[in-house]
């Protein structure tokens, strides 16, 4: 099968367009000027703020003009995250698509149908002339992967949906009500220096399986970084002369490296060795390709204190990480070390928490602020952000009738421990119904990100009649 031949065709269309455009989180004035370019081309009220998120406004086909407003919402940016081996530049070199089986998914890096797939369904939608439909409004944010920038900025005053329908949902047939809160706690340790012995190891801890740190957290899949500190927790001598892990904070960390100085190689190495076993051993059913290489190696260089360094190392280790609570197969609270870097004068790690309950998640904070200042660290809470609260309206009801009439089952109506705009939304809009859904999309936020052709037909024959009948 060729790409060209998929449908629905005006989808994928436009999703091969965004995907020529960078659109990594913190970089999206490209691809916000193109949904402005689309808007002005197709005769569109549009609006463009400071956060560079873009809302677009349809009139109401012939006959339809009293219908209540619907608000069609997704964001722009994507996860950058590409395999070891790749050459990708994110900031210049266009996604290259894959078709695999029934699956749409990209060569070495990740996809960006979380959320591309959404903002393609609205843009076809907007272009779509024979649909009936009220009055249309379009919220393309940005900068949702990180902290949520663009739906934390957004100013709703000529904003007049009575219904919002959010695209950035990943499971086939699943409607979701509800989201978890979340926070990202920043972490340092200030360095401090000392000489180096002689005897220096190097550790690459690479191939985990990674994956989106709300959706996946229940995987118990191998964290790189905890594993890092596992490898050299209480190893004689330890100092830090490299330090690093992970790529994204809401992504768990399939990759950490580290260069330290030891007392004695040839013991540590042993002992490391040992460790590497018993974790590849632990984790052969959820990571089956994860590599963990030690070395000798030389480094001429700085390195920081003992002291310091079994600080770090021991705060990272004890710190909360992973599913913390999951009831009735629904993910309540967690958290994920995501990052691990170094400036010139810090060490630097976030972890993000989420929760469906605000007071779970800021009590997770405590808890990893109170083993941060034990071993002589900072902890900062940089952002937070609401959950969105399940609750029972007629549009879900709507949408499970048109689900089950051309699909032959129920939608499986859920919360989701993934981060979505809804919550904040909810804040600027209280009155408005949500409902979120999307189509299949497997390891988001990781280069094995994919999408089912399949279900992206259904969903979007889905969204159609939705907006036909609202």
């Amino acid at each position: 099968m060729e790409y060209n031949e998929l449908n629905p065709k005006e989808v994928w269309r436009y999703f091969k367009e965004l995907s020529e455009i960078p659109r990594c989180s913190g970089d999206e004035k490209a691809v916000s000027d193109y949904l402005v370019n689309f808007a002005k081309e197709h005769k569109l009220e549009v609006r463009q703020d400071d956060a560079l998120n873009v809302i677009m406004k349809k009139n109401a086909s012939s006959g339809c003009e009293n219908r209540e407003t619907v608000a069609l919402q997704a964001h722009m940016d994507m996860v950058c995250v590409k395999e070891d081996d790749s050459a990708h530049d994110f900031s210049k070199d266009p996604i290259k698509l894959l078709i695999e089986d029934e699956w749409v998914t990209a060569d070495k890096t990740t996809l960006g149908a979380d959320d591309g797939m959404g903002v393609a369904f609205i843009l076809a939608i907007f272009d779509d002339d024979s649909l009936e439909h009220g009055p249309l409004e379009a919220i393309i944010t940005t900068g949702e992967e990180t902290s949520m920038v663009g739906a934390n900025a957004l100013d709703g005053t000529d904003i007049n949906a009575k219904y919002l329908l959010n695209i950035d949902s990943e499971e086939e047939g699943a409607l979701t009500i509800g989201c978890a809160g979340g926070l990202d706690l920043e972490i340092t340790f200030e360095k401090e220096y000392e000489d180096a012995k002689e005897d220096f190891i190097k550790l690459d801890l690479r191939g985990f399986e990674g994956g989106h740190s709300g959706m996946e957290i229940d995987k118990a899949r191998i964290n790189a970084i905890n594993s890092l500190a596992r490898l050299l927790v209480d190893i004689d001598g330890v100092q830090i002369a490299e330090f690093n892990g992970g790529v994204k904070r809401n992504a768990i960390p399939s990759t950490a490296y580290a260069i330290v100085s030891v007392s004695d190689k040839k013991s540590a190495i042993e002992e490391i060795n040992s460790r590497k076993e018993d974790i590849l051993n632990e984790s052969k059913d959820t990571d089956p390709k994860g590599q963990i290489s030690i070395e000798e190696t030389s480094f001429d260089g700085k390195v920081l204190s003992q002291n310091l360094s079994k600080n770090i190392i021991d705060c990272i280790y004890t710190l909360p990480n992973g599913l913390y609570k999951k009831y009735k197969d629904e993910i309540i609270t967690s958290s994920n070390l995501g990052i691990l870097e170094e400036s010139e004068d810090e060490i630097r790690m976030s972890s993000m928490i989420r929760s469906q309950i605000d007071s779970a998640k800021f009590n997770r904070a405590a808890i990893a602020t109170k083993i941060v200042k034990l071993y002589g660290g900072k902890a900062e809470i940089k952002s937070a952000y609401t959950g969105w609260q399940r609750e029972e309206t007629k549009l879900i009801d709507i949408a499970n009738d048109i689900w089950k009439e051309q699909n032959g089952t129920d939608m499986e109506v859920a919360t989701t421990h993934g981060g979505l705009e809804c919550g904040l939304f909810k804040g600027v809009m209280p009155d408005v119904e949500m409902i979120s859904f999307g189509p299949e999309i497997q390891g988001a936020h990781s280069p094995a990100e994919r999408v089912s052709i399949k279900s992206v037909e259904n969903n979007y024959k889905f969204l159609k009649e939705l907006i036909k009948r609202i």
